[in-house]
């Protein structure tokens, strides 16, 4: 039996790699003189090859073992002498792997399989047996299960050519769909015109016979090599956002509304989004709200609003409405009615947004107006005038700081407590889905306090204070004192108001907590907390004694489902995005979630989170799961954009400094349609 076989036809048994050789050949092409090994090899030296169906711990040991075993094994009799009379003895050869579904479209493991170049005669036998090892890596085995391929299936070929030196190496694509210039990614080098010209010809003659392909060169002075080809499937042409579909039904224009990406950047949960509805049908808050793709949108109120309040009345209008909130919420109690807690929210959110807070926005206004006029070189420090006022945000800070310095558990126990007795209504997003900060106690506590051990701001005030009434002239500084007290008196009533809303959520989740968990004892829902995935319709009707439709659990399940998948289809980033963004080579689609940075020694991933890494080894790729990649380095090409495309996995390639700019924890967008990748919080 003869182990190897010449380049010539397009038999199965070559292998991708160099089936695409072949044909490059046929089509006129200048391609490297070679050979091949066939799968035979393998199977002689792999006799008893048992691989895992799925990746585990034991798995790994096996693989281990397995990769092990066949670099010990014995070359069959022959075999090395057949091969040395192939090689010429002073030479570098390229050892390539070369197989099933190398060129293969949805199977092409770009980058998963070893190849070796530059290798010495003597080292091909070892560069061999590591390409044919490289199919029973964790990569290779993950990669082939999940794209529904049996692992180290036949014919493992293995590829070998004269090493081709060149001036410059790279990929490049033609797309017949897209005309104009070909992609011509130069990876390595200086690529003179004259090549560059003929790469453009031939990928212009290759896409008229063999379609969207892409390949990889070798540039050698003005001539160009090629060592590879493989289809090429381009970044899928976005479409409309789902989101608009509702908008274009109502008959209203998209560009109206934009996005709360500052304030609300993710999913609605169902009963959040039904609350948003009954808002914008019942109150006059100076905007209008909606929810499109299970995301908030906001849009100008040109309905009538509330009388509006001057700027000195607002603190007595919002100790009135905390009066009247506390007393009602002593009446709800632990387990209030859906109605009455939906009555409650109700009546507080056209005081608060539609008559309390324009006035507070006024206030700021009318300081910063004066300064304008009155001392313009101030303007910068207007944040600094505002800051250090007591508020309920600089005493959430107190207690948080205080938490963060007990020591024993019985000090951490008072601590928790005395922070819980004011903000333990407080959820970290705007959602009545979301537990809140008493629910979640026990796992709340940790570095993120950090943010709330702020040093005091008082000596830093008050000299700004002191530094910006210099600047104004006597006459006006009577004026500008009543300003700033009224201004100062606004911001910390800002933060006030934000913690009665908050109250008044919490008791509208009690709510529905208390629904789910009389649906979950009548055995209409399995899980209390689904009744958070229902319509707020179905959940009002519920809540007044209607009987539990059949299929209520189905409903529950349906409404995560969207809400889960929304966060895998945002909206698309706004043009001139507010927040940090970087930009790079996008494979298309779009993704939100927390960012992970990469750590190859420990490698963290989750469905839900977008991966962030300088550069990922195409190996590591099938090992990983995530919402969506982005890494600094890389091309439309390369390796990591390839696999993204085939397993429709949004990702941005070759965004320099994104590591810098994101960290552990941030809340992104990954606009892969633009190459874009946005912070929202």
């Amino acid at each position: 039996m003869s182990f190897f076989a010449d380049l010539h036809g397009a038999d199965a048994p070559l292998g991708g790699k160099a089936r695409s050789l072949v044909r490059l050949s046929a089509a006129g092409l200048r391609t490297p003189m070679g050979f091949v090994i066939r799968d035979e090899l393998f199977r002689a030296i792999a006799p008893s090859l048992s691989l895992p169906e799925k990746i585990d711990d034991s798995a790994l040991a096996a693989l281990d073992r397995a990769r092990a075993d066949l670099m010990a094994a014995p070359f069959p009799a022959g075999f090395s002498r057949e091969l040395a009379g192939r090689l010429a003895p002073d030479a570098l050869w390229s050892v390539r792997s070369s197989f099933a579904s190398e060129d293969v479209a949805g199977g092409l493991g770009a980058g998963i399989y070893e190849s070796r170049v530059a290798v010495r005669t003597d080292e091909v036998e070892t560069a061999i047996r590591q390409v044919l090892a490289s199919a029973l890596s964790p990569g290779a085995v993950a990669y082939a299960l999940a794209h529904g391929l049996r692992p180290a299936a036949p014919p493992l070929s293995v590829l070998l050519h004269p090493y081709v030196c060149g001036e410059a190496e790279g990929g490049a694509a033609c797309v017949p769909e897209r005309p104009g210039e070909p992609i011509i990614q130069v990876r390595a080098g200086a690529l003179a015109a004259a090549a560059a010209t003929r790469l453009r010809d031939a990928l212009r003659m290759l896409v008229q016979t063999q379609g969207d392909v892409e390949v990889e060169w070798v540039a050698v002075g003005e001539n160009v090599v090629f060592l590879q080809m493989r289809p090429f499937e381009p970044p899928p042409a976005p479409g409309p956002w789902r989101g608009w579909a509702d908008l274009e039904a109502a008959g209203e224009s998209q560009t109206l509304w934009q996005w709360d990406q500052a304030h609300n950047p993710l999913p609605l949960s169902p009963a959040h989004a039904g609350l948003v509805a009954l808002v914008e049908e019942r109150c006059r808050i100076g905007i209008r709200q909606r929810v499109l793709g299970q995301y908030l949108f906001y849009a100008p109120d040109a309905r009538p609003g509330p009388l509006p309040i001057s700027v000195q009345d607002a603190p007595a209008r919002f100790a009135a409405l905390r009066a009247e909130v506390e007393a009602r919420l002593c009446t709800l109690g632990d387990e209030p009615a859906l109605e009455e807690a939906l009555d409650l929210l109700l009546a507080v959110e056209e005081p608060i947004f539609g008559i309390i807070q324009p006035a507070l926005r006024a206030a700021r206004t009318n300081l910063q107006e004066f300064l304008r006029q009155a001392a313009p070189s101030a303007l910068p420090a207007l944040g600094q005038l505002l800051a250090g006022v007591k508020s309920m945000a600089s005493e959430r800070r107190q207690r948080a700081a205080g938490l963060r310095a007990a020591r024993t558990a019985e000090e951490r126990a008072r601590a928790r407590d005395h922070y819980l007795e004011l903000f333990g209504d407080e959820t970290p997003v705007w959602d009545v889905a979301v537990p809140t900060c008493r629910e979640a106690a026990e796992t709340l506590w940790g570095s993120e306090n950090d943010r709330f051990d702020a040093p005091a701001a008082v000596v830093h005030e008050e000299q700004t204070i002191e530094r910006v009434e210099k600047q104004i002239a006597p006459a006006r500084r009577e004026e500008w004192r009543r300003l700033l007290r009224l201004a100062r008196q606004a911001a910390g009533l800002g933060e006030d108001d934000d913690w009665l809303y908050a109250r008044v959520q919490a008791a509208l989740r009690r709510a529905l907590v208390h629904l789910g968990k009389t649906l979950n004892r009548m055995a209409a829902l399995s899980d209390p907390s689904a009744a958070f995935f229902l319509p707020l319709s179905l959940a009002r009707s519920l809540a007044a004694g209607a009987p539990p439709p059949p299929n209520l659990q189905v409903q529950a399940a349906a409404g995560r489902a969207a809400w889960e998948a929304a966060g895998r289809d945002p909206p698309p980033a706004p043009a001139t995005p507010d927040t940090v963004s970087v930009r790079g080579v996008g494979t298309g689609g779009r993704a939100l979630g927390r960012v992970v940075l990469h750590q190859p020694a420990n490698p963290r991933s989750a469905p839900g989170q977008i991966l962030l890494a300088p550069t990922l080894l195409p190996s590591e790729l099938p090992l990983l799961v995530a919402a969506a990649l982005v890494t600094e380095t890389g091309g439309p090409l390369d390796h990591v954009a390839t696999q993204a495309r085939e397993r429709r996995l949004p990702a941005v390639v070759g965004a320099a400094g994104a590591c810098r700019l994101f960290h552990d924890g941030d809340l992104v967008l990954v606009d892969a349609d633009r190459g874009l990748v946005v912070r929202l919080g």
